[in-house]
């Protein structure tokens, strides 16, 4: 999938959602491989508030996403800290 259709993608209307994705798409997904880029993708699809209640609210997931979850996590508790 090109780039600028995974940032389209990456909007998902959940201010919180939006941000933490753009910033794993621009930093994290341009090193990742075929495999991981795939399994980035099939995350991006999942439906917005499941995926907010999966990154913020500790959700049951498929553990494929693991590392993606994990990414999200660390960096929204980065984002938390510097406006602290």
């Amino acid at each position: 999938m090109q780039l600028s259709k995974l940032r389209w993608k990456c909007r998902k209307g959940i201010r919180e959602l939006d941000i933490l994705l753009t910033n794993y798409l621009e930093n994290i997904f341009i090193k990742l491989n075929k495999e991981e880029k795939e399994v980035f993708v099939e995350f991006i699809n999942i439906d917005s508030y499941e995926m907010f209640n999966i990154v913020f609210k500790n959700k049951p997931f498929n553990k494929k996403f693991l590392k993606i979850v994990k990414n999200l996590n660390l960096s929204s508790k980065s984002n938390r800290d510097e406006k602290s």
